[in-house]
């Protein structure tokens, strides 16, 4: 009578492992998982260890989510130790979104061994999950990895938020990644969003006037991202000379800037008024004597326009 009944409840569990699977009862399926309790996490965990690659990700996360509901500890973190990457481009991505449903199961239990574990993870293939769960530990070990991240289209953002909540440890990171001397690479060809990345969170930090020294090379580089986010952090910090360099900054890069890059910059400029009339006229007169026509189409005409006013009325360049 007994072994009938395990055979039964064998049955159901693989039934509903199968109806993982499932559009419309997929949900259900897990919930059914759940509360058979431990019986359940063997055939779960061969589903997630053991089965066959996948282009859809949502019944392998239903699983994950289910293991997690279960305290099944040992099988998540076999997942990440004992995963093999798909060749298939369709299967990995669909993984991706497994990975992550994995990683935020495992916040569960925030000991050093599921951060190793997610760390791990992470620098083999970085997903969304994994990053917003090493986030979660607010731990400053992770901080070279976060900056790292920066550069990844696909994780920056969340790279960005794991940052700011250990801003007292990525903060003097990022002023050393500056200068240099950390172990991530800063300068070179693929490091661009870094940078870029790097000085929009040193922005929202805020800085002293000695780590503006530092800071204050970025005015020179062609990234307009760059040279804005620097201009902004120099505008409150930087002295009167300073103000200088960033003005003509700002007009050096906007011949080539979006139309956001542009309020920014018409933004800054108002901030010192005088100063930017003062270098718009030289603007004008250097363009006046190479025979340059007004184009109030291109966004560096129309930042002059927007600090000269009225005072370009009548030159040769007057308002169309």
């Amino acid at each position: 009578m007994n072994g009938h009944s395990s055979g039964a409840q064998d049955a159901e569990l693989g039934h509903w492992i199968a109806v993982l699977d499932s559009i419309m009862d997929g949900e259900l399926a897990m919930n059914m998982l759940m509360a058979a309790g431990d019986r359940a996490v063997p055939y779960l965990e061969h589903f997630l260890l053991a089965g066959p690659p996948r282009t859809i990700a949502l019944p392998r996360c239903r699983a994950a989510r289910a293991l997690g509901e279960l305290g099944a500890y040992s099988t998540l973190i076999s997942y990440f130790r004992d995963y093999e990457f798909a060749t298939d481009p369709e299967v990995l991505f669909a993984e991706d979104a497994v990975r992550s449903a994995v990683a935020r199961e495992l916040l569960r239990w925030k000991s050093d061994e599921v951060l190793r574990v997610l760390m791990d993870a992470t620098k083999q293939r970085a997903t969304s999950g994994l990053v917003l769960a090493i986030g979660e530990f607010r731990r400053p070990e992770a901080v070279p990895l976060l900056f790292q991240i920066l550069e990844d289209d696909f994780c920056r953002e969340e790279a960005k938020d794991a940052l700011r909540k250990v801003r007292e440890t990525a903060h003097p990171y990022a002023i050393l990644l500056i200068r240099g001397i950390s172990e991530t690479a800063f300068y070179g060809p693929y490091t661009l969003h870094r940078r870029r990345a790097t000085l929009q969170l040193l922005e929202e930090f805020g800085i002293s006037e000695a780590e503006w020294q530092d800071l204050r090379q970025f005015l020179t580089e062609s990234d307009a991202d760059i040279v804005i986010s620097a201009a902004r952090i120099g505008s409150r910090v930087g002295t009167a000379s300073d103000q200088r360099q960033i003005a003509e900054a700002l007009f050096r890069i906007s011949e080539h800037v979006n139309w956001a890059q542009e309020g920014e910059i018409e933004e800054l400029l108002d901030t010192h008024p005088d100063l930017a009339h003062e270098i718009a006229d030289a603007v004008i007169e250097e363009r006046r004597r190479r025979g340059e026509h007004a184009n109030w189409l291109a966004p560096s005409w129309r930042i002059l326009r927007h600090v000269l006013g009225r005072a370009l009325e009548g030159r040769q360049y007057g308002a169309a």
